[in-house]
This record gives C-alpha cells, structure tokens and sequence, in this order.
C-alpha cells in the first residue's frame, strides 16, 4: 500500500510539474530558492541552472502566485531570455508581508515557455512568520 501511495504521488508530481527539476529531457532545469529577511520585508532569490550539456533554454519566465490578502511581490514575472547550459543564474523579487495576522503562507513559483500551456517546473515556496515592527 505504501509503495502504490508513493508511486501515485510520484506520478502526480510529474503531471503536474510540482518539482523543483524538470522532468523534461529537452528542458532540464533545475530550481531553487532562498528567503532572506525577517519580515515585513522579505527578499526572494531564485536559483535556475540548466542542466543540459549543450542546449541552451530560451525564452523561458517565472512568475510568482500568492494570496495578495497576505503577501505582494515586486516583480511577479520575470523574463529569463537565455539560460546556458550549466550556469547558475540568479534571479531576486522583493515580497512584502501585507497581513497584520502573523501568519505564513505558500508562494508557487512557476517556470515557462510562452508556447507552452504547463509549466515546466513549478516549486513550493513556505514563507516564515513575519516579524512584525
């Protein structure tokens, strides 16, 4: 029963591209992330490196969904004209805590193509508590 349970959510992931490495051979990027700040402010710095050994990605962009009851981002889209292959870039986004709740939430960051209706990669983000001032 575990094995199956696993598998399903294994299969899940990549259907639904819930993972911070693609999945795709013609698109194999990897994400990660960073939080930096205490709160209200909060710095997003986002790591892509394609992982291909010679196949550049183009005209790839990131965007940023939250609920905007709790936080705003800066830039919720950046444009990622070219990723060669094994180079780490960086990417940052100021995120503001706009809840006085004391509360931490997620924030999805998704990796695509203009062509493409699904996202290659997409990643979780859990923001801590704000420390309010």
């Amino acid at each position: 029963q575990l094995r199956l349970n696993t598998a399903r959510a294994y299969v899940n992931a990549l259907q639904t591209s819930a993972n911070p490495v693609s999945s795709d051979p013609e698109e194999p990027i990897k994400l990660t992330a960073q939080v930096m700040g205490l709160g209200p402010m909060f710095r997003l710095i986002i790591g892509l490196t394609n992982a291909s050994s010679n196949t550049p990605s183009r005209n790839l962009y990131v965007t940023f969904y939250c609920d905007d009851k709790l936080y705003r981002v800066s830039k919720p889209y950046v444009l990622v004209p070219m990723l060669v292959p094994q180079l780490n870039y960086s990417f940052e986004s100021l995120v503001e805590c706009v809840s006085d709740m004391g509360v931490a939430d997620q924030i999805r960051v998704f990796v695509s193509r203009k062509e493409r209706t699904q996202p290659i990669l997409t990643a979780l983000i859990n923001m801590p508590v704000a420390e309010m001032v």
